[in-house]
């Protein structure tokens, strides 16, 4: 598996480059374990899948793909409805479509609004603990870190507050075709949730594939965690899994955590049929 690191000042996100015009945006294991993304150059145009809960760490997504592309972002992709992957939609201007699935859409319009009340419902309480924390902190970048997370907390308190839904949605694949390369974005159907979303380069053998992958997986999931379903439909989960590790992809993005290979993929399959399809 080859990638390169690029130098970009963030404190959130690392920017990989799989294969030219591809970028992966991994976020940063020293600040937690939150979401990934990552911006397609196709030669004319820009393409950004996924955004990630925290506000600064979207906006250095969109500052990165705007000075490694020298374009501004085309076309915004939503993998599905979680607020860690949808959160930053906000902050793109309505000149930038947002594309999902008609299951993320569902979603945002039954489930979103839900989480965000609980979010808000948290935020009194993550102020109070983050103001005490800041007051004891000395690392000049952890400061940055939860001065901006007062931003975001008091932010989303405020009554006109409102996250932004998809523009668009496919209920099957397209094929997005730049002058320079092409991407497939297919719907794959019910699996880590209602019609998922994955980002797949056939020549260039690299696929996002959203929470369809996790590099770490945690048994606690099978049972619940936090209120959160991990997943809709086992089968198809596993049958997606399976198709693409069929491919001979050399580089997976999962939705969370590090960069992966065939392995993770079949850690995945296994945990599936121990924890959701052997009972």
């Amino acid at each position: 598996m080859k990638y390169e690191k690029i130098d970009f000042d963030s404190l959130y996100i690392d920017i990989f480059e799989l294969d030219k015009g591809i970028y992966a945006t991994i976020f940063n294991q020293d600040m937690g374990a939150s979401s990934n993304a990552g911006f397609f150059d196709l030669g004319n145009i820009t393409i950004i899948f996924d955004t990630l809960f925290d506000p600064f760490s979207t906006k250095d997504l969109i500052r990165a793909s705007k000075e490694i592309t020298k374009k501004d972002p085309f076309l915004l992709i939503n993998s599905h409805w979680h607020l860690d992957h949808i959160y930053g939609n906000r902050l793109f201007p309505n000149s930038v479509p947002i594309l999902s699935s008609i299951g993320t859409l569902d979603q945002f319009q039954n489930a979103v609004p839900d989480r965000l009340k609980q979010f808000r419902e948290r935020a009194s309480e993550e102020l109070k603990r983050t103001e005490e924390t800041l007051e004891k902190e000395k690392d000049p970048k952890k400061i940055i870190e939860y001065k901006n997370d007062l931003i975001t907390y008091k932010n989303v308190q405020d009554p006109d507050f409102k996250l932004r839904p998809p523009d668009f949605v496919i209920s099957g694949n397209m094929k997005i075709n730049g002058t320079e390369r092409s991407v497939e974005i297919i719907n794959v159907g019910n699996a880590h949730s209602y019609d998922d979303i994955i980002a797949y380069f056939p020549k260039e053998r690299i696929c996002f594939m959203g929470d369809l992958l996790f590099t770490n997986l945690n048994p606690d999931w099978a049972n619940g965690i936090g209120g959160t379903q991990w997943i809709v439909d086992p089968i198809n989960f596993k049958k997606v899994l399976e198709t693409y590790l069929e491919k001979n992809i050399k580089i997976f993005v999962p939705g969370h955590g590090t960069l992966c290979t065939e392995k993770e993929i079949k850690d995945s399959i296994e945990f599936l049929e121990k924890y959701f399809l052997e009972k």
